[in-house]
């Protein structure tokens, strides 16, 4: 749900879909890519992935992203913001209240996920 509400920032009619079983699920591909366009976003799309498609009961790996996958996921959006969020949309995640965890603001260079 936060990746949802994190995109409906900048497109009020963005629903999380059926993420594909390869990464990355999802893509940003919104016409106003700000809210997407970084790796905030990326991660909390991963975490959407790992929740909709590992489905097996018990403690399983669930879904790691190889080196690049951040490049496949920003599709068209350009360079992206890493390791934070464009200044504008920091402050609307504030006043809508959504909650982002400090890890989120990390990441790997590469453009993986573990």
């Amino acid at each position: 749900m936060t990746y949802q509400r994190l995109r409906q920032i900048c497109d009020n009619y963005y629903q999380v879909p059926n993420f594909r079983p390869n990464t990355p699920g999802d893509n940003c591909d919104s016409q106003v890519s700000a809210c997407c366009c970084n790796t905030v976003a990326f991660q909390l799309s991963m975490l959407c992935m790992n929740c909709q498609e590992d489905l097996l009961d018990g403690d399983q790996i669930g879904f790691d992203a190889p080196v690049g996958t951040y490049t496949l996921y920003r599709a068209t959006c350009g360079a992206g913001t890493n390791n934070s969020l464009p200044s504008d949309i920091q402050s609307a995640v504030c006043n809508e209240g959504i909650r982002l965890d400090d890890y989120l603001y990390g990441g790997w260079a590469d453009g993986s996920w573990f």
